[in-house]
């Protein structure tokens, strides 16, 4: 606002990476566990990583998009009518 205000050029679009969806990670793990017939599920060390601590090999890809969709996100100013007098 403080640029368009002063007639300095504005940034007119943002460009951001498009989150990618991995609810059918989650899903299959969860299909696989609602099917087991077993009392006990064993994992291996990779495994419990991803479906029980949820560090996936995608998962710092998906931070970084996080952080920088935060990053482009306004933040609502402090007073609603700044600098209108």
């Amino acid at each position: 606002m403080e640029d368009a205000r002063k007639g300095r050029p504005i940034q007119r679009s943002v460009t951001l990476t498009e989150p990618s969806n991995h609810i059918k990670d989650y899903d299959r793990v969860i299909t696989m566990l609602e099917m087991s017939v077993d009392d006990t599920i064993t994992l291996d060390a990779r495994a419990f990583d991803r479906y029980v601590m949820d560090n996936w090999d995608w998962s710092r890809f998906a931070l970084a998009t996080n952080t920088a969709y935060a990053a482009e996100t306004p933040q609502p100013p402090d007073k609603w009518r700044e600098n209108q007098e």
